[in-house]
């Protein structure tokens, strides 16, 4: 057909070739996409985990920075509980040995100014910040901002224990603290405000490859009972832990899995030079490791 000069040819009708998905061609795209987000969501829970895993080293560093302003401030030692009600004229100074069985211990009166609360609470609350905590201080000196202590991972921990090598413990839940004063402290504490285990009796100026402070686990982590074990409920589940060490270095520590031969594996990383070193201190036998207590 002519007009004016100009061909035209005419198509085929658009609003014939028009048509929806078939049923087929949907269920095709709905399981690409279900298969896309198969892949994608275990790559993502790891990326924020590792994001949360960063965090966690990064809150170890601030604690171990807060325990060496405090030794900087009491001849080198790093927070320890004393042996508490002791005759120093009658008995003198007790050893480091025996200093090291009673860090889990705490007193009857925990709120009064010669009293501290059980494990790692007692240390955190009525040994660092005492002049706070205790005394008359218009803050907190060296860990103003108890947040630091938890891993943004954790979610709950173990009650706390009157006694070393209680295993099976309720879990209670975490949650942080905006003032240390307020910490819980009791075996009827309803939520845990760390995350944390804690070495006590060591010194600024011991080796800087001792290890300190770590993410605890869900069970008891007192004395030879630390690292036996660890679950996908606790801070990075069976991955392994944040190290922090006496130099404030913190360190990722990987564990094959979460049983017990994986986690010897991992114990030996963290105790052997301290296993493998002298005693320090008069009064003391076997390795320096036995001049420290483990607490949680």
């Amino acid at each position: 057909m002519v007009l004016g000069g100009v061909f035209r040819v005419r198509g085929p009708d658009v609003r014939r070739s028009r048509r929806g998905f078939t049923l087929i061609e949907l269920l095709v795209v709905i399981s690409i996409m279900s298969l896309l987000i198969s892949i994608l969501l275990p790559a993502l829970s790891r990326a924020r985990e590792s994001a949360r895993r960063t965090v966690c080293g990064s809150n170890l560093r601030q604690v171990g920075t807060a325990f060496w302003n405090y030794a900087e401030d009491f001849k080198g030692w790093f927070p320890a509980k004393s042996i508490f009600n002791w005759d120093h004229e009658t008995d003198g100074e007790p050893t480091v040995s025996r200093l090291a069985t009673v860090q889990h211990l705490g007193t009857r009166n925990a709120d009064g100014p010669d009293g501290w609360s059980l494990q790692f609470a007692g240390i955190l609350r009525d040994i660092l910040e005492r002049g706070y905590t205790h005394f008359d201080a218009p803050q907190p000196k060296y860990l103003p901002d108890p947040k630091i202590l938890i891993c943004p991972s954790d979610l709950t921990g173990n009650q706390l224990a009157s006694q070393p090598n209680q295993d099976n413990l309720p879990t209670i839940p975490v949650r942080a603290l905006a003032d240390i004063a307020k910490m819980n402290r009791s075996i009827r504490a309803p939520e845990k405000n760390y995350s944390y285990m804690y070495v006590a009796l060591w010194r600024n100026d011991d080796r800087a490859d001792f290890f300190m402070m770590g993410d605890e686990s869900n069970k008891s982590d007192n004395r030879t009972d630390s690292l036996t074990g660890l679950t996908p409920d606790d801070n990075h589940g069976f991955q392994g832990i944040n190290a922090l060490f006496c130099d404030t270095r913190v360190e990722w520590v990987q564990s094959k899995g979460g049983d017990f031969p994986s986690l010897q594996q991992l114990a030996w990383k963290l105790w052997g030079p301290a296993v493998s070193a002298p005693v320090r201190y008069p009064g003391s036998m076997g390795s320096r490791s036995s001049e420290v207590e483990t607490i949680d």
